[in-house]
């Protein structure tokens, strides 16, 4: 059958399914409907969204019969991987991708239509139950009954379950998705066959040889695993913890994960397991006895592992239908069923979707006739990435601490596996404890979003492949970041975390003036806000930065700190006014390292041309030293921009903005005063700025807002939207991680702004009680001691130089002066470190799947008429 023919066939069955009824016994039609050739473009141009739903609404028996024949199909398939089924196998998988999403648009956090429910889920305790009382009646005994259960109980399995599990055993099918591969030998029949070829070997030389090497191999595999005790230490994770019996959570078969990376060598050996108590030999069986040869890690599956993640994918999409106030990470069976302990071969396949994106080198995949093939495989590495983000979205954060059993393999306890929200996904990930993987796992996401900027920056143009799934990149960072401690303490203390800084600030940067990239830019800001509430982060900014980014990025000498401090700049200045909620967690991370900022150079020329403050041009100075001079000018010139009545009275807490100002002031001045005598300048010059908000009466503050804001009008800039963002994800600590002071008093506050999140707020008017708060939140008495200070200082050099004083004399006069006894008693650092929450938990949620959603379009396995998580602007001209 031709392919023109093929495609007028399938439209007449589809067509067919729309307008009669179907019976589930007309073999002729529904075998011929699976056999008919065809590609997953044709599936969804043929069976479009008023299609689907015209057959779910209107002739539901038919879809039932669709729905239970393709998943039975895929299940016979997964039980006979015979080939010349698979074109079959892969129409049903089409198909079942194609009118999951329709269904799950009444089901468990949709519409919950009582025949998608009966569908996919069954009464399996009634129909138990009424099967046992037949086959009594029938003259069965219960052990008879009980034989009958066993052999129908696939078919008591609810068809939901069915299908996930079918999905989840179709990513290692041999010769479909992976080579043929043996079945693994247990960790205890591995140890006693150790143990008797032992007893009766005999050492030749070469024996000898391989033994010395071995040992070798030994000993530096304890080194490792002591630097691993020693990191799990420093995390707060304790020993592995042994227990009898508990639920394996090693990849079995290890030979057919997908891609080297965690856990797998590039010769495709484990390295998974502690094996501190077992014999070298015996450590040595059980590399061989789960190697994964070079060929299982073969691009020839690509095609086919896409379709399968396609269909694991629409089948976990029902997040999708639930209204954003309403979702609820653990309501949602489909996803429960595949993220469970029992859940086949899962596993397997969090690494196989981990290392297929973190092995991935765009750089290898550039020229020749390998364009083809690394398209397909760009698209695994991206669609990898989607479903595994999605896997880690549910269910409940995974507990870090290591099980083993006697054999050193990873286990979970079994009340911990069986209790409700767990997800054997977030366990894995939690669980990555090797330096040599959390390596691996850091590395690949530098190379990975370095391909931001490093695809534009070659000798030649586009030299090597872009990826364009950065966005789920930085979602999987944010994961591995929140789920696995150990991650984040790696690349703080053993790894350069500048890598990472640099394709962040660079993604922010372009990103700023896109609408559509807002989400992205919010994810940025969040993953800098965790990295900033540790201290060992402020103290790396410090290193040097000398890479060239293809941005409107000005050229500058400084640090990374510097580089932060530009990119955020340029998203005041010029990007999306969507991003003004974000202007506090800017702030707030700049804060976090400010005590650790030994110097500000020229960056902050840069950073803070904050709508046009003019600067004195009278400085007859070298053009260096303008240059960093001017930069501190442009720090004090944020204080005045946010100090300015358009700022401050915009909202009841607009203040804050101030307050972390003068804190990042503060910070400078009394722990990095030595490098930074620009900046104390700058303020000098600019005392009559802090002596306003110093003297700031209600009175004044009234005339100001009134001036500012008439009665009729609004501020353009809420600011208390602003600070509430950052409220609810920002926890203040000291240095050693013991809750502020001030914490306890901002709780109250942060509370009682939350019923105004989504409500309409009245313009904003000065009060006493306001005023008070104001003047008890700023921290001006270490700029006013300085000021005190310095200022008779400047004055009395102007007087005995009659006015004509070289500015580079008073820096020089600053470094001289010691602050010591002047200043008030250095101030405890306070570190905000983000805090998890419900309404950022679901905008993570929420940005993810609206990220599918648009990436899911080539195929469209989404459709946006009824998505209630996120609104869908649908564009009338293009129809369907």
């Amino acid at each position: 059958m031709g392919a023109s023919a093929s495609k007028i066939k399938f439209r007449e069955s589809l067509t067919a399914l729309t307008t009669r009824d179907v019976s589930p016994e007309d073999a002729a039609f529904w075998d011929e409907l699976w056999k008919i050739p065809s590609s997953a473009e044709e599936v969804f141009e043929l069976l479009t969204p008023s299609n689907a739903r015209r057959l779910r609404d209107e002739r539901f028996d038919n879809l039932a019969t669709l729905f239970t024949q393709a998943t039975a199909q895929l299940c016979q398939i997964v039980e006979t991987p015979y080939t010349i089924y698979f074109d079959q196998a892969l129409n049903c998988v089409r198909v079942l991708t194609r009118v999951l999403p329709f269904l799950l648009e009444k089901g468990d956090l949709g519409e919950n239509d009582p025949n998608v429910e009966l569908l996919c889920w069954g009464d399996q305790g009634e129909k138990k139950r009424a099967g046992k009382k037949k086959k009594k009646k029938d003259g069965k005994t219960d052990e008879d009954v009980s034989e009958d259960e066993d052999v129908d109980e696939e078919q008591q399995e609810p068809l939901a379950l069915l299908v996930v599990h079918a999905a989840m055993h179709m990513m290692f099918l041999p010769q479909f998705t992976c080579d043929f591969y043996e079945e693994e030998t247990s960790p205890s029949e591995l140890y006693a066959s150790s143990s008797e070829s032992e007893s009766d070997s005999e050492e030749s030389d070469e024996e000898s040889k391989e033994e010395r090497k071995n040992d070798n191999q030994t000993e530096e595999k304890r080194r490792e695993a002591r630097a691993d005790r020693e990191t799990q230490l420093e995390a707060g994770l304790g020993k592995v913890l042994r227990i009898k019996k508990g639920i394996s959570i090693h990849p079995r078969p290890a030979a057919v994960v997908w891609a080297p990376g965690v856990g797998f060598t590039i010769d495709g050996k484990c390295l998974l397991g502690n094996t501190d108590d077992m014999t070298n030999k015996t450590m040595v069986t059980r590399n061989e006895q789960v190697l994964n040869p070079e060929l299982a890690y073969t691009r020839k599956y690509d095609k086919n592992r896409i379709e399968v993640l396609r269909l694991l994918l629409a089948a976990c999409s029902d997040p999708l239908f639930s209204p954003a106030d309403e979702y609820n990470p653990l309501a949602s069976r489909w996803m429960s069923i595949a993220v469970a302990a029992d859940s086949p071969n899962a596993a397997c396949l969090f690494y196989s979707l981990l290392n297929t994106v973190i092995s991935y080198d765009p750089s290898n995949s550039s020229f020749g006739g390998a364009k083809f093939a690394s398209d397909t495989h760009i698209k695994l590495v991206e669609l990898s990435a989607q479903v595994l983000c999605v896997l880690l979205d549910c269910g409940l954060s995974g507990d870090p601490v290591q099980f083993e059993n006697k054999h050193g393999e990873a286990v979970v306890p079994v009340s911990e596996a069986y209790n409700g929200g767990f997800n054997i996904f977030r366990v894995l990930l939690s669980r990555i404890n090797h330096g040599r993987d959390l390596n691996v796992l850091y590395r690949g996401f530098v190379r990975l979003l370095r391909n931001s900027f490093e695809s534009k920056n070659g000798i030649l143009m586009n030299s090597q492949l872009r990826l364009e799934c950065y966005q789920e990149l930085l979602v999987l960072l944010w994961k591995t970041l929140e789920e696995n401690p150990l991650f984040l303490d790696f690349i703080l203390t053993r790894c350069d975390v500048c890598e990472l800084v640099v394709p962040i600030c660079y993604l922010m940067n372009v990103s700023r003036r896109e609408s559509a990239q807002v989400g992205l830019v919010h994810i940025c800001t969040f993953i800098l806000l965790k990295l900033s509430g540790e201290r060992s982060f402020g103290v790396s900014l410090n290193r040097p930065f000398r890479t060239k980014l293809p941005c409107d990025l000005p050229l500058f000498t400084g640090s990374h700190a510097d580089l932060i401090c530009i990119s955020l700049h340029k998203i005041v200045v010029s990007g999306s006014y969507r991003l003004v909620p974000l202007y506090s967690c800017f702030l707030t991370v700049i804060c976090n390292f400010s005590p650790y900022w030994r110097s500000m150079v020229r960056v902050l020329c840069s950073f803070f041309l904050m709508r046009g403050t003019p600067v004195a041009n009278s400085f007859n100075l070298h053009l260096s030293f303008v240059q960093s001079l001017v930069s501190s000018v442009k720090l004090v010139n944020l204080f005045e921009l946010f100090s300015s009545p358009k700022f401050l009275y915009s909202g009841e807490k607009a203040y804050r903005h101030v307050a972390l100002l003068l804190e990042i002031f503060n910070n400078v001045i009394q722990y990095q005063y030595n490098g930074n005598q620009h900046l104390v300048y700058a303020i000098v010059r600019r005392k009559d700025s802090f002596g306003r908000l110093a003297s700031l009466t209600l009175s004044k503050a009234i005339q100001q807002c009134d001036k500012t804001f008439p009665s009729s009008g609004h501020a353009e800039y809420d600011a208390d939207a602003a600070e509430e963002v950052a409220a609810l994800s920002i926890k203040e600590v000291d240095e050693k991680g013991n809750p502020s002071s001030r914490e306890e008093d901002d709780a109250t506050t942060t509370t009682n702004g939350d019923s105004t999140l989504t409500g309409t707020r009245e313009r904003f008017a000065p009060n006493e009680a306001w005023i008070t708060e104001l003047k008890s939140s700023l921290p001006m008495e270490t700029v006013d001691r300085l000021l005190q200070h310095l200022v008779p200082v400047v004055d009395d050099m102007c007087e005995r130089k009659n006015g004509v004083v070289d500015e580079i004399e008073i820096l020089e006069v600053f470094k001289d002066i010691t602050m010591v006894g002047l200043l008030p008693v250095p101030h405890a650092i306070v570190i905000r470190k983000y805090q998890p929450n419900q309404y950022t938990s679901i905008w993570f949620t929420a940005f993810l799947w609206g990220v599918i959603f648009l990436r899911s379009q080539k195929p469209p396995i989404f459709d946006g008429k009824c998505i209630e998580l996120f609104q869908v602007s649908m564009n009338e001209e293009s129809g369907e």
